[in-house]
């Protein structure tokens, strides 16, 4: 993910991917071509949808994004707090970071 790293924007301090990016990287892990994203760089429910079925999580796909994107951070025994989520159904970027973050700790 070292191109991803280099195009990362300078954040409080520290790097932090695009969600766009992140995406990108949780489809990499998974083996998986990333979805497009929506309008306004919103991430696809489509990434979610995956990461349960790739992983075998056994979570219902007819949840929406917020609470398909909890549990799988759940099942990784990780927290998804509020700052995940915004109105709407758009998962923030932490969120998403949460989501890699966890894909990465089940897939290991």
């Amino acid at each position: 993910m070292g191109d991803e790293r280099v195009r990362a924007t300078q954040k409080r301090g520290r790097l932090t991917l695009t969600k766009e990016e992140i995406v990108a990287e949780i489809a990499a892990i998974l083996g998986i071509g990333a979805p497009r994203m929506s309008t306004g760089s919103t991430e696809p429910k489509e990434i979610f949808i995956a990461i349960n079925r790739e992983l075998g999580l056994g979570l219902d796909a007819g949840l929406g994004k917020h609470a398909l994107a909890r549990q799988i951070v759940e099942c990784a025994g990780m927290t998804w707090g509020p700052d995940c989520e915004s109105r709407g159904a758009t998962v923030t970027s932490q969120g998403l970071e949460a989501v890699a973050a966890s894909v990465r700790a089940l897939t290991r």
